[in-house]
């Protein structure tokens, strides 16, 4: 993502002088949750312009009062046209994730991204960087995968993640910019995700469950 704009973040329409500079213009769905803050964090330091559209409150003082914050839900019509007037590009983090009831999941998942991507060829902006997941891959058999592997998801997030990447396809062939990106499980200031009850567990002196040997590997990708 962070190639996806020059440095410095402006623009300049063609024939225009320095002085006609715009900042450029990035909605970030689900700008509340722990990918969409740093998102936002590293976006406003490339000198763009943001917006943030999520249900949850935007509670990050650091930042707030340089971020336009439309808070609302993908799956209302209204309130992604609202957040995606006049930006130039858009980062679709917003899920729900696989702990929430399955018919939340396919209704966020599916049916919001689709919603934001119909939104975004309504409106003429022509890139939406979806956030994905590995996910989509289920339980591998091999290492490393490939993005030309089979998709197999398992449970109703992973399957609902599948059926998200075949919409953001479709638009693709409609004319929209859709990269699809499939991060692992993020870590970083701020979130340690289920470590943090192995971490509480252990400095409580309790013990917990070791599987094989403990040399074990899981892959992990810093936010940062």
């Amino acid at each position: 993502i962070g190639r996806a704009w020059p440095r410095g973040g402006t623009r300049r329409a063609a024939g225009a002088d320095s002085r006609a500079e715009t900042p450029r213009t990035v909605l970030v769905t689900g700008g509340s949750g722990f990918l969409g803050i740093n998102l936002v964090r590293f976006l406003l330091a490339q000198g763009c312009a943001v917006t943030s559209l999520d249900v949850a409150t935007f509670d990050y003082p650091d930042v707030a009062d340089r971020v336009r914050v439309v808070t609302g839900d993908i799956r209302d019509r209204s309130a992604v046209m609202q957040a995606m007037t006049g930006v130039d590009a858009v980062v679709h983090t917003a899920a729900a994730l696989p702990l929430y009831p399955p018919e939340e999941i396919f209704t966020t998942d599916v049916d919001g991204t689709r919603i934001v991507l119909e939104t975004a060829l309504e409106l003429g902006v022509r890139r939406v960087v979806h956030i994905s997941s590995t996910a989509v891959y289920g339980i591998p058999d091999h290492h490393p995968l490939l993005e030309t592997d089979r998709l197999d998801g398992v449970g109703p997030y992973g399957k609902a993640k599948i059926a998200a990447e075949l919409i953001a396809v479709q638009f693709r062939e409609r004319g929209l910019v859709v990269p699809i990106l499939r991060p692992k499980s993020f870590v970083g200031p701020e979130r340690l995700g289920v470590f943090a009850l192995l971490y509480d567990w252990a400095l409580d002196g309790r013990n917990f469950p070791m599987i094989g040997s403990g040399r074990n590997r899981y892959q992990l990708l810093d936010v940062a």
